[in-house]
Parts: C-alpha cells; structure tokens; sequence
C-alpha cells in the first residue's frame, strides 16, 4: 500500500486525500493478483487509449543504470502521468505548494496518477525492481512520454504548468 511522507520530514506523512485535495496526485489500489477487468474499467472511464510495460531492473533493462539518473531528473509532462505497479516498488517525488518534496513510495497494486503540469521524478527504491503499466490517453496519437526539465528554465511558460499553476493556486518559484 502506498506510502507518503515529506522528504525532509520523513515522520511527517501525507494523507491520500491531501495529496488528490491540494496538489492533484491521485491514488488507487487495485489487487496485483487480478487487475486486468479493472485496468479495462479505468481506460474506458478516463478515456486511456494505449498502454504498455515497462519492467525496470537489470535482466530486462541492461542500461536501467543509466536511466535511473534520467528518471530522476524533475521534470513535468504535457498529460497527466498514469503508473499501475504491478510488481515491486518505486519512489515518486511530488512537489507540494510550497515546493517541497513529498515523497510517494508505490508498490504492487497502486495506481497513480500525476496531473499535467506536476513537478515530478522517479527512481526505484532498495529492491530495485518494479513491473510497471504506462497508460496514455486516448487523445495522444501515439503513446509519447516527453519529460520537460525543469533547469532548462522554460517549463513555467508551458501551457500544462500554466494551467497547473492555476488549478492548484500555486506560487511560481524561480529556481
């Protein structure tokens, strides 16, 4: 079951309800054991049109080494972020309203998802290994998943961080 806390404050936990309330994460559990009819209910009722897997750890990806890092960099996406974790575990890093980290520690049954916009990363935690679904709108043409970096300074000016901004009445920081 997943767990949320603040980085710093690791005794500090965050609520599900806090997280969905003030920054938008949204959080289901969905047994590993049998998930597929409720996947299907999920993509027809939020109108996600492609999936695929993506097993992280080494004998399925030989470079995962090297991409960890890129996963950790923060980061946002033109829509939202869809993870079913269908075995193991992993961290998500979400920033709050004040832009401090909330660390999001997923494993197998948890969906999440990240609005578009959220300043997000990734890495596995000390297992290292998680099966993951990718779920994408119906709307994408093609399944894309382009992280925008928040150093490269532009990410404010996006259209999906703009509407982020917004939504969730935040304060725009410069970094």
């Amino acid at each position: 079951m997943v767990r949320a806390y603040y980085l710093e404050q690791p005794e500090k936990s965050v609520s599900l309800e806090e997280l969905e309330s003030t920054i938008g994460v949204m959080y289901t559990y969905i047994d590993h054991h049998d998930y597929e009819g409720r996947i299907q209910e999920i993509c027809k009722e939020h109108g996600y049109g492609h999936r695929s897997m993506v097993y992280l750890f080494k004998e399925k990806m030989p470079n995962i080494d090297e991409m960890l890092p890129k996963f950790f960099e923060e980061h946002v996406h033109e829509f939202e972020e869809i993870r079913y974790i269908v075995d193991g575990s992993g961290i998500f890093d979400v920033r709050d309203k004040q832009d401090e980290w909330i660390r999001v520690h997923v494993e197998a049954g948890d969906l999440l998802v990240l609005p578009a916009g959220i300043y997000h990363r990734f890495t596995l935690d000390e297992k290292k290994y998680a099966i993951a679904m990718r779920l994408f709108l119906e709307v994408m043409t093609e399944p894309v998943w382009t992280p925008f970096n928040r150093n490269l300074g532009t990410v404010e000016e996006m259209q999906c961080r703009k509407n982020y901004v917004e939504k969730f009445n935040l304060s725009v920081k410069a970094i």
